[in-house]
């Protein structure tokens, strides 16, 4: 396979992966990922995902959910 071909299709699906992080549904699939990530060693790391305020929010939610302190 051309290299160059292979540098366009990566840049292209960069591209519109992106873009479908801007949408609502790509929203909401950011926050559906980081509330399975909360429970696991990766807690902290969710704020990539969603944003520290949010991330603080879910963690808050989880833990009045599950009886946590």
């Amino acid at each position: 396979m051309n290299v160059k071909r292979m540098i366009v299709g990566i840049a292209i699906l960069i591209i519109l992966l992106s873009s479908f992080a801007l949408t609502p549904f790509g929203k909401n699939l950011r926050i559906d990922t980081a509330e399975m990530l909360i429970p696991t060693r990766l807690q902290d790391e969710t704020w990539i995902l969603v944003g520290k305020d949010k991330r603080d929010e879910l963690i808050k939610e989880f833990e009045e959910k599950y009886g946590m302190p």
